[in-house]
Protein backbone atom coordinates (compact mmCIF):
# COMPACT_ATOMS: atom_id res chain seq x y z
CA UNK A 1 0.00 0.00 0.00
CA UNK A 2 1.44 3.31 -1.21
CA UNK A 3 1.09 6.08 1.30
CA UNK A 4 1.40 9.80 0.69
CA UNK A 5 1.76 13.00 3.16
CA UNK A 6 -2.28 13.27 2.74
CA UNK A 7 -2.82 9.84 4.07
CA UNK A 8 -0.48 11.29 7.01
CA UNK A 9 -2.18 14.93 7.47
CA UNK A 10 -5.66 12.91 7.57
CA UNK A 11 -4.30 10.81 10.41
CA UNK A 12 -3.19 13.82 12.58
CA UNK A 13 -6.07 15.58 12.10
CA UNK A 14 -8.04 12.78 13.60
CA UNK A 15 -10.51 13.02 9.96
CA UNK A 16 -9.36 8.95 9.40
CA UNK A 17 -8.31 6.13 11.85
CA UNK A 18 -5.80 3.13 11.45
CA UNK A 19 -7.89 0.94 10.23
CA UNK A 20 -8.33 1.83 6.58
CA UNK A 21 -4.34 1.27 6.21
CA UNK A 22 -3.93 -2.22 8.25
CA UNK A 23 -3.64 -5.44 5.63
CA UNK A 24 -4.08 -8.74 7.10
CA UNK A 25 -2.81 -11.65 5.54
CA UNK A 26 -3.61 -14.68 7.19
CA UNK A 27 -2.55 -17.53 4.89
CA UNK A 28 0.93 -15.71 4.00
CA UNK A 29 0.91 -15.08 8.30
CA UNK A 30 1.33 -11.60 7.54
CA UNK A 31 0.28 -8.09 9.04
CA UNK A 32 1.17 -4.74 7.96
CA UNK A 33 0.14 -1.31 9.26
CA UNK A 34 1.14 1.56 6.93
CA UNK A 35 2.79 -0.87 4.56
CA UNK A 36 5.01 -1.86 7.52
CA UNK A 37 5.06 -5.47 8.41
CA UNK A 38 4.30 -5.90 12.20
CA UNK A 39 2.50 -8.41 14.71
CA UNK A 40 -0.43 -8.44 17.70
CA UNK A 41 1.03 -8.38 20.99
CA UNK A 42 -0.37 -10.96 23.02
CA UNK A 43 -1.06 -10.73 26.56
CA UNK A 44 0.90 -13.59 27.68
CA UNK A 45 4.40 -12.45 26.00
CA UNK A 46 4.32 -9.12 27.65
CA UNK A 47 4.12 -10.76 31.00
CA UNK A 48 6.21 -13.38 29.90
CA UNK A 49 9.12 -10.56 29.33
CA UNK A 50 8.68 -8.73 32.72
CA UNK A 51 8.61 -11.93 34.54
CA UNK A 52 11.80 -13.17 33.32
CA UNK A 53 13.89 -10.02 34.12
CA UNK A 54 11.86 -10.24 37.45
CA UNK A 55 14.11 -13.89 37.96
CA UNK A 56 16.37 -12.80 38.28
CA UNK A 57 15.97 -8.95 39.34
CA UNK A 58 13.85 -7.27 41.62
CA UNK A 59 10.26 -5.98 39.99
CA UNK A 60 11.53 -2.10 40.14
CA UNK A 61 14.70 -3.16 37.83
CA UNK A 62 12.86 -5.69 35.51
CA UNK A 63 11.00 -2.46 34.69
CA UNK A 64 14.26 -0.57 33.66
CA UNK A 65 15.55 -3.93 32.03
CA UNK A 66 11.93 -3.86 29.85
CA UNK A 67 12.09 -0.14 29.36
CA UNK A 68 15.90 -0.36 28.00
CA UNK A 69 14.91 -2.99 25.49
CA UNK A 70 11.68 -1.45 24.25
CA UNK A 71 14.08 2.13 23.50
CA UNK A 72 15.81 0.09 21.43
CA UNK A 73 12.62 -0.53 20.00
CA UNK A 74 11.27 2.99 19.50
CA UNK A 75 14.54 3.80 18.28
CA UNK A 76 13.34 1.78 15.24
CA UNK A 77 10.83 4.32 14.29
CA UNK A 78 13.93 6.74 12.41
CA UNK A 79 12.80 5.17 9.38
CA UNK A 80 9.20 6.83 9.34
CA UNK A 81 10.75 9.60 10.48
CA UNK A 82 12.72 9.84 7.50
CA UNK A 83 9.88 9.02 5.44
CA UNK A 84 8.01 11.77 7.03
CA UNK A 85 10.84 14.37 5.82
CA UNK A 86 10.66 13.28 1.89
CA UNK A 87 7.32 13.49 2.49
CA UNK A 88 8.02 17.34 3.35
CA UNK A 89 6.07 16.81 6.67
CA UNK A 90 8.65 18.49 9.38
CA UNK A 91 7.03 17.63 12.89
CA UNK A 92 8.61 18.58 15.68
CA UNK A 93 9.58 15.67 18.59
CA UNK A 94 6.70 16.09 20.46
CA UNK A 95 4.08 15.79 17.22
CA UNK A 96 6.57 12.72 16.00
CA UNK A 97 5.76 10.84 19.19
CA UNK A 98 1.91 11.43 19.20
CA UNK A 99 1.58 10.49 15.94
CA UNK A 100 3.73 7.24 16.29
CA UNK A 101 1.39 6.47 19.50
CA UNK A 102 -1.42 7.54 17.64
CA UNK A 103 -0.31 4.36 15.46
CA UNK A 104 0.71 1.71 18.28
CA UNK A 105 -2.14 2.71 20.45
CA UNK A 106 -4.97 2.21 17.36
CA UNK A 107 -3.08 -1.60 17.32
CA UNK A 108 -4.24 -1.79 21.29
CA UNK A 109 -1.53 -0.37 23.19
CA UNK A 110 -3.82 1.20 25.86
CA UNK A 111 -5.38 5.00 25.61
CA UNK A 112 -4.65 7.51 23.35
CA UNK A 113 -2.58 9.97 24.91
CA UNK A 114 -2.80 13.52 25.47
CA UNK A 115 0.12 16.03 25.47
CA UNK A 116 0.18 18.24 28.26
CA UNK A 117 3.30 20.18 27.97
CA UNK A 118 6.55 20.52 25.14
CA UNK A 119 9.43 22.43 25.43
CA UNK A 120 12.94 21.63 23.14
CA UNK A 121 14.28 19.43 26.75
CA UNK A 122 10.77 18.68 27.93
CA UNK A 123 7.84 16.84 27.27
CA UNK A 124 4.92 15.76 29.57
CA UNK A 125 2.06 13.49 28.48
CA UNK A 126 -0.78 11.05 29.90
CA UNK A 127 -3.14 8.33 29.03
CA UNK A 128 -6.17 6.84 31.14
CA UNK A 129 -3.75 3.63 30.58
CA UNK A 130 -1.18 1.66 28.83
CA UNK A 131 -1.70 -2.10 27.57
CA UNK A 132 1.20 -3.20 30.22
CA UNK A 133 -0.24 -1.08 33.29
CA UNK A 134 -3.14 -3.67 33.01
CA UNK A 135 -1.60 -6.72 32.25
CA UNK A 136 0.87 -6.07 34.73
CA UNK A 137 -1.12 -4.64 37.31
CA UNK A 138 -0.80 -7.39 39.72
CA UNK A 139 2.59 -5.73 40.63
CA UNK A 140 0.70 -2.99 42.32
CA UNK A 141 3.75 -0.12 41.44
CA UNK A 142 4.56 1.71 38.35
CA UNK A 143 5.53 -1.03 35.74
CA UNK A 144 5.13 1.18 31.93
CA UNK A 145 8.99 0.35 31.08
CA UNK A 146 7.43 -0.23 27.66
CA UNK A 147 6.16 3.03 27.18
CA UNK A 148 9.53 4.59 29.23
CA UNK A 149 11.38 2.96 26.26
CA UNK A 150 9.46 3.88 23.56
CA UNK A 151 9.39 7.61 24.45
CA UNK A 152 13.38 8.03 24.85
CA UNK A 153 14.24 5.87 21.72
CA UNK A 154 11.61 7.65 19.55
CA UNK A 155 12.61 11.28 20.74
CA UNK A 156 16.21 9.99 20.01
CA UNK A 157 15.05 8.72 16.74
CA UNK A 158 13.75 12.59 15.99
CA UNK A 159 16.17 14.61 17.37
CA UNK A 160 19.38 12.49 17.84
CA UNK A 161 19.87 13.57 21.15
CA UNK A 162 19.41 11.20 24.37
CA UNK A 163 16.31 11.62 26.84
CA UNK A 164 15.71 10.34 30.04
CA UNK A 165 11.54 9.36 30.69
CA UNK A 166 10.02 8.98 34.15
CA UNK A 167 6.61 7.72 34.83
CA UNK A 168 5.41 9.71 37.58
CA UNK A 169 1.80 8.15 37.75
CA UNK A 170 0.74 4.54 37.21
CA UNK A 171 -2.90 3.03 36.28
CA UNK A 172 -1.48 -0.20 38.05
CA UNK A 173 -0.56 1.50 41.57
CA UNK A 174 -3.73 2.83 41.46
CA UNK A 175 -3.69 6.70 39.99
CA UNK A 176 -6.12 7.57 37.76
CA UNK A 177 -3.83 7.61 34.85
CA UNK A 178 -0.32 6.74 33.90
CA UNK A 179 2.01 10.34 33.06
CA UNK A 180 5.35 10.48 31.49
CA UNK A 181 7.70 13.36 32.09
CA UNK A 182 10.31 13.09 29.47
CA UNK A 183 13.62 15.22 29.80
CA UNK A 184 16.36 15.83 26.79
CA UNK A 185 19.68 14.90 28.93
CA UNK A 186 23.61 14.32 28.75
CA UNK A 187 23.95 10.45 27.90
CA UNK A 188 27.11 10.31 30.49
CA UNK A 189 28.77 8.19 32.75
CA UNK A 190 28.06 10.04 35.74
CA UNK A 191 24.35 9.89 34.76
CA UNK A 192 24.32 5.97 34.51
CA UNK A 193 26.09 6.09 37.46
CA UNK A 194 23.88 8.15 39.95
CA UNK A 195 20.99 6.07 38.22
CA UNK A 196 22.50 3.06 39.93
CA UNK A 197 23.39 4.55 43.12
CA UNK A 198 19.35 5.47 43.64
CA UNK A 199 18.62 2.13 42.70
CA UNK A 200 16.59 3.83 39.36
CA UNK A 201 19.25 1.11 37.69
CA UNK A 202 21.33 -1.85 37.63
CA UNK A 203 24.98 -2.55 36.40
CA UNK A 204 23.67 -5.20 34.08
CA UNK A 205 22.41 -2.49 31.95
CA UNK A 206 25.83 -0.97 31.30
CA UNK A 207 27.86 -4.05 31.03
CA UNK A 208 28.99 -5.12 27.34
CA UNK A 209 30.23 -8.91 27.15
CA UNK A 210 31.29 -9.87 24.83
CA UNK A 211 32.53 -13.50 25.65
CA UNK A 212 34.30 -14.92 22.66
CA UNK A 213 36.59 -11.79 22.08
CA UNK A 214 37.56 -12.31 25.98
CA UNK A 215 36.39 -8.35 27.19
CA UNK A 216 33.94 -7.59 29.60
CA UNK A 217 33.51 -3.67 29.76
CA UNK A 218 31.25 -1.94 32.48
CA UNK A 219 30.08 1.43 31.87
CA UNK A 220 33.01 2.03 28.98
CA UNK A 221 35.64 0.49 31.56
CA UNK A 222 37.10 -3.08 31.31
CA UNK A 223 36.39 -5.40 34.09
CA UNK A 224 37.26 -8.69 34.62
CA UNK A 225 35.39 -11.70 36.55
CA UNK A 226 36.55 -13.26 39.65
CA UNK A 227 35.65 -16.62 40.68
CA UNK A 228 35.34 -17.16 43.86
CA UNK A 229 37.57 -19.88 44.58
CA UNK A 230 40.50 -17.95 42.60
CA UNK A 231 39.93 -15.36 45.49
CA UNK A 232 39.83 -17.89 48.26
CA UNK A 233 43.42 -19.70 46.38
CA UNK A 234 45.12 -16.05 46.48
CA UNK A 235 44.12 -15.71 50.00
CA UNK A 236 45.34 -19.08 51.24
CA UNK A 237 48.79 -18.33 48.92
CA UNK A 238 49.68 -15.36 51.23
CA UNK A 239 48.98 -16.95 54.02
CA UNK A 240 51.09 -19.42 53.68
CA UNK A 241 53.55 -17.11 52.58
CA UNK A 242 53.68 -14.77 55.35
CA UNK A 243 51.30 -16.56 58.09
CA UNK A 244 48.07 -15.20 58.37
CA UNK A 245 47.90 -12.40 60.62
CA UNK A 246 50.62 -10.57 58.13
CA UNK A 247 48.82 -11.86 55.29
CA UNK A 248 45.28 -10.07 56.59
CA UNK A 249 47.25 -6.79 57.23
CA UNK A 250 48.78 -7.17 53.90
CA UNK A 251 45.40 -7.67 52.26
CA UNK A 252 44.13 -4.48 54.41
CA UNK A 253 46.23 -2.39 52.93
CA UNK A 254 46.30 -3.09 49.32
CA UNK A 255 42.23 -2.90 49.30
CA UNK A 256 42.32 0.09 51.16
CA UNK A 257 44.31 1.58 48.31
CA UNK A 258 42.06 -0.17 46.00
CA UNK A 259 38.75 1.67 47.58
CA UNK A 260 40.85 5.05 47.31
CA UNK A 261 41.76 4.70 43.83
CA UNK A 262 37.77 3.98 42.85
CA UNK A 263 36.88 7.05 44.42
CA UNK A 264 39.20 9.11 42.83
CA UNK A 265 37.90 7.14 39.25
CA UNK A 266 34.56 8.63 40.22
CA UNK A 267 36.25 11.74 40.93
CA UNK A 268 37.75 12.66 37.42
CA UNK A 269 33.75 11.82 35.98
CA UNK A 270 33.39 14.95 38.19
CA UNK A 271 32.00 13.99 41.09
CA UNK A 272 33.07 16.06 43.94
CA UNK A 273 30.59 15.36 47.10
CA UNK A 274 31.78 12.70 49.69
CA UNK A 275 28.19 10.97 50.43
CA UNK A 276 27.76 10.65 46.70
CA UNK A 277 31.57 9.21 46.09
CA UNK A 278 30.75 6.82 48.77
CA UNK A 279 27.43 5.60 47.92
CA UNK A 280 28.31 5.01 44.93
CA UNK A 281 31.17 2.92 45.42
CA UNK A 282 29.01 0.91 48.02
CA UNK A 283 26.61 0.48 45.25
CA UNK A 284 28.47 -0.39 42.39
CA UNK A 285 30.64 -3.33 44.61
CA UNK A 286 27.39 -4.19 45.80
CA UNK A 287 25.88 -5.13 42.38
CA UNK A 288 29.12 -6.41 41.54
CA UNK A 289 28.71 -9.22 44.16
CA UNK A 290 31.69 -8.17 47.04
CA UNK A 291 28.68 -7.82 49.44
CA UNK A 292 25.25 -6.26 50.23
CA UNK A 293 24.72 -3.43 53.12
CA UNK A 294 21.97 -3.97 54.87
CA UNK A 295 22.63 -0.90 57.04
CA UNK A 296 24.81 2.05 58.18
CA UNK A 297 24.69 3.44 61.58
CA UNK A 298 26.57 6.80 62.69
CA UNK A 299 27.40 7.35 66.91
CA UNK A 300 28.08 11.01 67.16
CA UNK A 301 29.44 10.18 70.59
CA UNK A 302 32.59 7.83 69.08
CA UNK A 303 32.33 9.15 65.91
CA UNK A 304 32.15 5.68 64.61
CA UNK A 305 30.32 4.45 61.40
CA UNK A 306 29.10 0.60 61.71
CA UNK A 307 28.24 -1.00 58.81
CA UNK A 308 26.19 -4.42 58.58
CA UNK A 309 26.82 -6.45 55.61
CA UNK A 310 26.26 -9.95 54.36
CA UNK A 311 27.56 -12.12 51.37
CA UNK A 312 30.77 -10.43 51.39
CA UNK A 313 33.34 -12.31 49.11
CA UNK A 314 35.49 -14.03 51.90
CA UNK A 315 32.35 -14.94 54.26
CA UNK A 316 31.25 -16.55 51.35
CA UNK A 317 34.30 -17.96 50.05
CA UNK A 318 35.85 -19.79 52.47
CA UNK A 319 32.36 -20.64 54.56
CA UNK A 320 32.76 -21.39 58.53
CA UNK A 321 36.21 -20.83 59.99
CA UNK A 322 35.72 -20.24 63.50
CA UNK A 323 37.39 -16.54 63.17
CA UNK A 324 36.90 -13.38 61.43
CA UNK A 325 38.31 -13.47 57.90
CA UNK A 326 37.12 -9.91 56.31
CA UNK A 327 40.38 -8.53 55.84
CA UNK A 328 39.80 -7.34 52.20
CA UNK A 329 36.22 -6.35 53.08
CA UNK A 330 37.28 -4.18 55.45
CA UNK A 331 40.30 -2.44 54.07
CA UNK A 332 38.13 -1.33 50.66
CA UNK A 333 35.30 0.16 53.22
CA UNK A 334 38.24 2.17 54.84
CA UNK A 335 39.68 3.17 51.29
CA UNK A 336 36.33 4.22 50.01
CA UNK A 337 35.71 6.19 53.27
CA UNK A 338 38.98 7.76 53.14
CA UNK A 339 38.77 8.89 49.58
CA UNK A 340 35.78 10.15 49.66
CA UNK A 341 35.79 12.41 52.54
CA UNK A 342 39.09 12.90 52.80
CA UNK A 343 40.06 11.80 56.61
CA UNK A 344 42.18 9.17 57.60
CA UNK A 345 40.38 6.00 59.17
CA UNK A 346 40.94 2.64 60.17
CA UNK A 347 38.57 -0.22 59.48
CA UNK A 348 37.70 -3.34 61.78
CA UNK A 349 35.57 -6.09 61.23
CA UNK A 350 33.73 -6.73 65.09
CA UNK A 351 31.42 -9.58 63.93
CA UNK A 352 31.89 -12.04 60.96
CA UNK A 353 29.89 -14.96 59.42
CA UNK A 354 32.95 -17.00 58.95
CA UNK A 355 33.17 -17.09 62.67
CA UNK A 356 29.37 -18.09 63.35
CA UNK A 357 27.51 -14.52 63.69
CA UNK A 358 25.31 -13.91 61.65
CA UNK A 359 26.13 -10.73 59.35
CA UNK A 360 29.74 -9.13 59.03
CA UNK A 361 29.77 -6.07 60.68
CA UNK A 362 32.70 -3.66 60.55
CA UNK A 363 33.78 -0.51 63.04
CA UNK A 364 35.38 2.53 60.86
CA UNK A 365 36.83 4.93 63.25
CA UNK A 366 38.72 7.97 62.89
CA UNK A 367 42.74 7.33 62.97
CA UNK A 368 45.10 8.35 65.56
CA UNK A 369 48.48 9.18 65.21
CA UNK A 370 49.31 5.99 67.37
CA UNK A 371 47.32 3.96 65.35
CA UNK A 372 48.89 1.25 63.63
Amino acid sequence: MKIGREDFEAFLKGEKDIRPYIELDPVAGSYSVFGVKTASNPNYLVKAIYEMYESNLDKKLAVQAVRKLFRSVGMGSVGLNNLLKKLDLNLSPAEFLMLVFKLQHQQGWGAPFELIEQSDKRIRLRTKQTFESQIMKDWNMAVCGIHQGWIEGILFAATGKNWFCLETKCHAKGDDVCEFIADQVESSWRFKAQAIVKGDSAITEYIEHKPLNGTIKLIDDPVVMMPRFIFTSMMNSLKKTMGEMPAGGVNYRAYMEMGKENVEHYKKMGIDKPNILSDMAFAFYSQMGWFSVLKTEWNEATKTKTMTLTHTVESEAFGNTGKNVCFCTAGLLAGIIEGSFGIKVQAKEIKCRSKGDEYCVFAITNKTENSQ
